[in-house]
């Protein structure tokens, strides 16, 4: 053996094997062919080459040790719940004991594989999807009015919102009895709100009488009543002045909101009426209906008094209207968030608009941009397509007027009789 502090003493006809121990190179000349050849038995080596045998073998075994262990972190257990993605294919492994099975590609689906024949196939059986009698209503449409709840053919619901009207119910049930319309086909519907006066109770009696108590040909389809407090109050003088009109009409639209979405079943035609109208014709549901209009108001007048000795009717309803040119040119000056009201006399706004009094003798029915809610017939699936009573600012209305305009905005015709008059009592 030979220490030197370079390689430079390693014969060149020897193999590149050596090792080093601190700064000096340990070449083992004398024990080469017994290291390098695994087959020369133990006890006809040198001793020192055994040792150095044994050593490796050992550290072989060691990093073998080390080697699996590491690969049992690496790998995956088989008690977890594992899924391999690859980009052909999804293998699964078992998971908390249970051994999962992958599934074709067509029962991946928790909905039935239709076929050819018109039934399903699910987990090899097939199922008829639809009955013999689903299939005549299909192919015929028999029955299927009853099954979909289309409307109730010529039914009427009248809609009726009430505040502190209790003097006034009895001319209201007065002018409904006198309506020339089968009674069966009739349905009412109240909504009482914030009133400090017996209108409630008295439109219990009332529905007691008519649908318990009285004789059955004058029982009408359904009798609802709701109530639904706003806790809003204001004085007569303070009701219609400009300042209040945006909160008082949106509170309006949510009580008439709830009324419709509350009592509307399967009738074909909606009647808003105010509770205290003097008097309409008795036969104005069937004139209203011949028109067979979306929406339709007649024109609601009131008898005022002109001076001591005399009384004359004009226009009560300055909700229901007609947009002229210049309303229209005044619409594109004014603000988005303007709030237009008709009929108040502090308003900042004169839009100019056609109210149902300006219109000539001969024209019986003309188109309306905004209507009151006097007297108000609605085709049913206007109001079932989402067009209620805007709460919110609507090209510049709300409530009645607002419903006008959203009605037209979605499609509908919005039209008014200005020859064609009801009554509204004077207050």
């Amino acid at each position: 053996m030979s220490l030197s502090g370079n390689t430079s003493s390693v014969p060149s006809n020897t193999p590149n094997v050596y090792y080093q121990a601190t700064s000096a190179t340990f070449w083992p000349s004398q024990y080469q062919a017994a290291i390098l050849n695994p087959i020369t038995p133990l006890w006809t080596r040198p001793k020192n080459a055994t040792t150095v045998m044994i050593a490796l073998v050992l550290t072989c075994i060691l990093a073998a040790l080390l080697s699996l262990r590491y690969l049992s972190y690496s790998l995956p257990s088989v008690k977890e719940e594992i899924m391999i993605e690859t980009e052909t294919e999804t293998k699964y492994i078992e998971a908390l004991g249970y051994d999962y099975q992958p599934q074709p590609k067509d029962k991946q689906s928790g909905l039935p594989k239709l076929i050819s024949n018109g039934k399903s196939s699910w987990n090899n059986t097939e199922l008829d999807l639809f009955s013999d009698e689903s299939r005549k209503i299909l192919k015929t449409g028999e029955d299927l009015a009853p099954q979909t709840l289309d409307p109730d053919s010529n039914s009427l619901l009248i809609l009726t919102p009430l505040k502190n009207s209790a003097k006034h119910l009895a001319k209201y049930f007065k002018l409904i009895d006198k309506l020339k319309y089968p009674r069966h086909k009739i349905s009412l519907a109240f909504l009482v709100s914030d009133s400090t006066d017996n209108t409630l109770q008295l439109v219990v009696e009332a529905k007691k009488k008519y649908q318990e108590q009285g004789p059955k040909e004058l029982r009408f389809k359904r009798f609802e009543v709701y109530r639904q407090d706003f806790f809003y109050t204001l004085s007569r003088k303070e009701r219609h002045l400009y300042k209040n009109q945006f909160d008082r009409r949106t509170l309006m639209a949510r009580a008439r909101n709830y009324l419709w979405t509350r009592a509307l079943e399967n009738e074909q035609w909606v009647l808003w009426i105010d509770g205290d109208l003097e008097y309409y014709p008795p036969n104005i549901v069937n004139d209203m209906m011949a028109y067979d209009k979306d929406v339709l108001v007649p024109n609601c007048l009131v008898n005022r008094r002109i001076h001591r000795f005399k009384w004359e009717y004009g226009i009560y309803d300055f909700n229901s209207w007609q947009e002229t040119p210049e309303s229209i040119e005044m619409l594109k000056m004014i603000k988005d968030e303007a709030f237009l009201i008709e009929g108040d006399g502090d308003s900042p706004f004169r839009t100019k608009r056609k109210y149902m009094d300006h219109f000539g003798k001969s024209e019986t029915i003309v188109p309306l941009d905004g209507v009151g809610g006097t007297f108000t017939l609605v085709k049913s699936h206007v109001h079932r397509s989402g067009v209620g009573f805007p709460v919110w600012l609507f090209q510049h209305q709300v409530e009645t007027e607002g419903f006008a305009k959203l009605a037209k905005a979605n499609g509908f015709g919005v039209f008014g009789l200005p020859n064609y008059n009801i009554h509204h009592i004077y207050n």
